[in-house]
């Protein structure tokens, strides 16, 4: 590992003929907090467009067309005089083949961001996929495979340019790097005028013509849109979130999965879109029947646990993409379970965390009854056989430390007859060597039976048991005031002190965070180090570490 380069990161490695910096490596924390704005309103502002309704739902006007590359989202950043390639996650190219000259070229120009595709063209392929580039991004003999083709100008001179019309931004593009060298890995994406139809025939050549992976269309309303193939893949149903509307009880979403070969069965997500209101009533009653027992558990979005059902039921599903890495672009890893069958002890057993593709805008097509649960008819051979990254690397599930409570604490306050709850909980994780996880997870909770929405809880991270602490402080100090007291039994770890609080008795409140709340009378469930929080994007004992996540 080298010094770094100067006025971009502290650290860095040799890479080819330039540097590599790894993921967060940036030290320009403005410039950084401007590449992941533009990823999040990048995201925003697609709208997905299915390819036989192309003449139908683009708007009837001059449109503003080009390829989609099947690459990663990197930007050209010209900053004090120097050149180097940024992505939103930190990681910087510096000196590398395919900036050679571009520093020169540009040497008269402002500063400016330039977002763009980084694409790895690989001997063999049919054309360029977002793999490729991953895959040479980790081997410096591929440097100049790479190329960068810049689509939009993001900065100039430290102005924001998104608020100018594509055209204009375009055109600075063209006149400012598309008189590089015609042999220049930097290059703008080719653009031309048209309507609907023209976007229709140029989805048919490049598109299906396996030329490029699909059609992004700008309008002069500034709406953009993302015209690709649909995938279908038909999943098993594991376990559902349950959501209570006035009197009836209903599927918030379905948690669904792929079987393996040997039987196991892969969570690859969540899924709630295309069910009615009637549909999810029904749904709920189904699933309701045949649920079993599960010794993972998984939370819903709304932070209660999901209730695990037989795995007999496959259904097909519509998904705009299929994702491999997460935003920082580490590989998404969910877990496998093993169920067990029988008559009274039916159950599911985690078994090993694994590499999987997770779906992007999963939409319910329909119930496949003609299809069986099983590896042939719902296996991961459907997304396996053209997505190359995903592995079989296994996290055993038994092999891992577990992660243990290091602080707890319980507080109740009763009004009107009824107690609310609130209490801190913080973990160690004893997993952050695994990269994915933080060294300690702050959670916190708060019930009250009267409210619209009774449980509440939020998550945080902490690199150290003091920093959770710090945390833990100002929570008391903003939530536990006069009339709460504490559990004390319900206390583990040194603790820390709340000011106003008096020590609770008498009081019949189980001491373990609540997991579902029905009605105030009733006991919450006990929590465990094994469950899901809220929002983690990966199964397991404690929520997958984000780069960035609000620690107060």
């Amino acid at each position: 590992m080298s010094a770094g380069i100067p006025g971009w990161t502290a650290a860095a490695e040799p890479w080819g003929g330039g540097l590599r910096a790894a993921v967060g490596a940036l030290s320009d924390e403005v410039l950084l907090e401007k590449l992941a704005r533009y990823k999040r309103q990048v995201a925003k502002r697609y709208r997905v467009v299915e390819p036989d309704v192309i003449e139908q739902l683009l708007p009837s006007e001059e449109l503003l067309l080009s390829p989609k590359l099947d690459g990663e989202l990197w930007f050209l950043v010209k900053k004090d005089g120097d050149v180097a390639l940024c992505a939103y996650n930190g990681r910087v190219l510096h000196g590398v083949a395919p900036l050679a000259g571009v520093k020169e070229h540009v040497a008269k120009l402002p500063d400016f961001i330039v977002a763009g595709e980084l694409v790895a063209s690989v001997s063999g392929a049919e054309r360029p996929r977002s793999f490729h580039t991953g895959a040479t991004l980790s081997d410096a003999k591929g440097e100049h495979a790479l190329s960068f083709h810049a689509f939009d100008l993001v900065e100039e001179g430290g102005q924001d340019r998104l608020g100018t019309p594509y055209e204009q931004r375009h055109a600075w593009l063209e006149s400012s790097l598309g008189t590089l060298p015609k042999d220049s890995k930097v290059r703008v994406v080719l653009t031309e005028r048209g309507d609907p139809k023209l976007v229709a025939a140029r989805y048919r050549e490049w598109v299906l013509g396996n030329k490029f992976e699909g059609v992004v269309v700008r309008s002069q309303r500034g709406l953009t849109y993302k015209i690709k193939p649909t995938t279908t893949v038909d999943v098993v149903v594991v376990a559902f979130g349950e959501r209570v509307t006035g009197d009836v009880r209903q599927v918030r979403e379905l948690q669904v999965g792929l079987f393996r070969d040997d039987g196991t069965i892969q969570l690859v997500g969540s899924i709630g879109t295309g069910l009615s209101e009637d549909d999810r009533a029904r749904w709920h009653q189904r699933l309701s029947a045949i649920e079993v027992k599960s010794a993972f558990r998984l939370a819903n979005r709304e932070g209660t646990l999901c209730r695990f059902v037989r795995p007999e039921i496959v259904i097909e599903m519509r998904v705009s993409d299929l994702l491999v890495t997460d935003a920082w672009d580490a590989p998404i890893r969910r877990m496998s379970l093993r169920y067990a069958a029988g008559e009274a002890d039916a159950r599911y057993e985690a078994v090993s965390e694994l590499r999987t593709a997770v779906p992007l805008h999963p939409v319910i097509l329909r119930e496949r009854t003609d299809k069986k649960a099983n590896s042939t008819d719902a296996g991961m051979t459907q997304i396996t056989s053209y997505l190359e990254e995903v592995g079989v690397d296994p996290v055993k599930a038994g092999a891992r430390a577990a992660a243990e409570v290091a602080m707890r604490g319980v507080f109740t306050k009763e009004t009107k007859g009824q107690v609310a709850v609130r209490k801190y909980l913080v973990v160690k994780t004893n997993k952050e060597a695994e990269g994915t996880h933080p060294p300690f997870a702050v959670f916190f909770s708060d019930f009250a039976a009267g409210r619209k929405e009774p449980l509440q809880s939020s998550l945080r991270t902490a690199a150290t048991l003091d920093e959770a602490r710090v945390q833990v402080e100002r929570w008391l100090a903003e939530n536990i005031k006069k009339g709460w007291g504490e559990i004390a039994s319900g206390r583990v770890g040194a603790g820390v002190s709340a000011g106003d609080t008096q020590p609770a008795t008498a009081v019949d409140v189980d001491t373990a965070s609540p997991a579902k709340a029905e009605a105030p009378a009733k006991k919450p469930k006990k929590a465990a180090s094994d469950e899901e929080a809220p929002e983690a994007p990966a199964d397991g004992d404690t929520p997958k570490k984000k780069k960035g996540a609000k620690k107060s």
